[in-house]
């Protein structure tokens, strides 16, 4: 929703069916079972199966193949108004090794969505992108005005696809948002390699954690429910263009392997390697965007670590 002159907020319309690539991984699963759960027909494209039942279309495929998108035109049941974009090569460090695949995934795969939307008629366009694509700002906060500097392969992709979103807004009228993600954490997200399932298993002696450096670089971690939200918001909304969303309190890498230590019930002593090329010193990002199209973070980080840790023991470490 975008805030007016008068201060009231633009009432947009509902999602009837979406679209949601990546809608098999960690965020896609909480926003696929939502989108359902409001009564919205979705249809999902990945290249795994999903993980929950009850969607109406699967294709199953690579986004950067155009071959995907042929099957979707083909398989989709009914025309959707709504495509959430979440498919992407998450993982910096394998951004710096392999840049091909990346921008391949990353930027190819986008391209193909906007093209796919451009063709028939989906006007409203969500893309997960990240802070990343500011890189190590030298402002104490970041905001959406802070320049684009990546770091990274990965930041760098996101980067490029903000920009392709914003010519397929002004030139096609494919309104895209993008939400600059931190660090997003929450049940059913144990098959990924981010910090928190991995300090989770490294409690459990099921692998290895380290700090990068000396610990200190800080972090912003926002949980899987309230970007569900966030994302439910914005695409019934108005708004286009990048807003930055997070939980808006940022800890540093020490602090977390402290609060971590208090939810399992023992003190937790990684040890330390060099800082990694690429890595971001510090993430402390402005809401004051978000606010403003109505986007909010509910769950407290030491409340969303419990829940985790919880469904960690039911689920994941039965993994």
């Amino acid at each position: 929703m975008r805030k007016l002159e008068d201060g009231t907020l633009e009432q947009g319309s509902a999602v009837r069916h979406a679209i949601v690539t990546g809608g098999s991984g960690f965020i896609g699963t909480h926003l696929v079972k939502r989108l359902k759960s409001e009564g919205a027909s979705v249809t999902v494209v990945d290249r795994n199966q999903p993980r929950i039942g009850g969607v109406d279309c699967f294709v199953q495929g690579a986004i950067e193949d155009p071959s995907t998108w042929e099957r979707l035109a083909r398989e989709i049941p009914d025309a959707a108004d709504t495509l959430v974009h979440l498919a992407a090569r998450t993982s910096v460090l394998e951004s710096i090794k392999d840049p091909v695949d990346v921008f391949n995934s990353n930027l190819v795969g986008f391209h193909n969505a906007l093209e796919f939307c451009r063709l028939n008629g989906i006007g409203r366009v969500v893309l997960a992108s990240t802070n990343a694509v500011v890189g190590a700002s030298q402002a104490e906060m970041i905001t959406e005005l802070s320049p684009l500097a990546p770091l990274t392969p990965y930041g760098a992709s996101k980067a490029a696809d903000e920009m392709l979103g914003s010519a397929y807004t002004e030139c096609y009228g494919v309104r895209v948002a993008a939400v600059r993600l931190t660090n997003v954490y929450g049940p059913n997200m144990w098959r990924k390699d981010s910090i928190v399932p991995r300090i989770f298993r490294y409690a459990q002696g099921m692998g290895d954690f380290t700090v990068y450096g000396d610990g200190q670089q800080f972090r912003d971690f926002v949980n899987v429910q309230d970007v569900v939200a966030a994302f439910l918001t914005l695409a019934e909304g108005q708004f286009a263009g990048p807003v930055s969303f997070g939980s808006g309190e940022s800890v540093s890498v020490n602090e977390l392997v402290r609060l971590v230590s208090e939810v399992v019930g023992k003190e937790l002593r990684p040890g330390s390697v060099p800082a990694k090329a690429g890595e971001m010193p510090g993430v402390r990002i402005s809401l004051d965007r978000a606010r403003g199209v109505g986007l909010k973070a509910d769950v407290d980080l030491a409340n969303g670590l419990r829940q985790a840790w919880t469904d960690f023991l039911a689920n994941g470490a039965a993994r």
